[in-house]
């Protein structure tokens, strides 16, 4: 019996709590994937703090000071830094999970091959444990801005919003890892396609800056919710419109549970494909 053969004939409510009951592997899966990354590495674990820094600052440089936010010339750079950050922290967190989870299968072939394993739980590990840098640099920068008295009340909203955004992220991790297996052209095509979508996305910009001819384009990204409930939340100290919020929820649950129901479709021929 391999891996992806346990659960056969298991409905899939009963699929998804199994998942509850697989939460203690998912952490140890996901401990031994941050001390993969990093031991060895002369700074080791330092990096999950060094790393967000440096390209905080390569990224401030860039745009608060090389470019100025030509794009708005009555900003001030410093105003347009925090634009940008609150915009490229949260696509870092979730572009960076996305990618690296879409191999998590298929990089792991004796677990899922050989002995009976809960094949859903390596997605989910992997998109934790590269979210958790990300989430430092997030953490810096609301220290950061209540250092300066920037944010308020708004903020106990943001683990809400963190929330939502790994469930967006784990739903789809779910569903590029399984179809990875069948098309091992995805995970090639994926860091193309991810920064198609950061240009699609304001991450760099705001909304407001988008000609209105290009509105709709922005409607239909989910992800431009989220960067726009980021920056409610850090930078007017304001909560999200419900509109922003609908949208969030409804997009974190429907890519979640659509995500597993296609790696739970895809689990019988998984073994036989990898």
């Amino acid at each position: 019996m391999v891996g992806t053969d346990y659960r056969i004939g298991r409905s899939f409510s009963e699929s998804l709590s199994g998942l509850l009951r697989n939460l203690e592997l998912i952490r140890m899966l996901t401990v031994d994937e941050l001390r993969r990354a990093y031991t060895g590495s002369f700074m080791g674990l330092y990096w999950i703090l060094v790393k967000p820094l440096l390209l905080v600052s390569l990224y401030g440089v860039l745009f608060g000071i090389v470019f100025q936010a030509r794009g708005r010339p009555s900003q001030p750079p410093a105003e347009y830094l925090l634009v940008l950050l609150t915009g490229l922290l949260p696509w870092l967190i979730f572009s960076e999970a996305v990618s690296a989870a879409a191999s998590s299968i298929t990089a792991n072939t004796s677990l899922v091959t050989k002995i009976v394993f809960p094949i859903e739980t390596l997605p989910v590990s992997k998109v934790m444990g590269t979210m958790l840098p990300g989430l430092v640099s997030l953490t810096l920068l609301v220290v950061f801005l209540g250092s300066v008295r920037q944010v308020g009340w708004a903020l106990v909203l943001l683990p809400l919003l963190i929330v939502a955004q790994l469930l967006f992220t784990i739903g789809l991790a779910w569903f590029l890892s399984a179809v990875n297996v069948a098309v091992r052209d995805t995970s090639q095509v994926l860091p193309l396609a991810l920064m198609v979508w950061m240009f699609l996305s304001p991450v760099v910009y705001t909304t407001e800056m988008v000609p209105k001819a290009f509105a709709v384009v922005f409607l239909l990204n989910p992800m431009s919710y989220f960067l726009e409930g980021y920056r409610m939340i850090l930078l007017a100290n304001q909560p999200p419109t419900i509109l922003t919020w609908m949208v969030i929820t409804v997009t974190a649950v429907i890519f979640f549970l659509s995500g597993f129901w296609v790696l739970c479709r895809m689990r019988v021929l998984i073994a036989d494909l990898i």
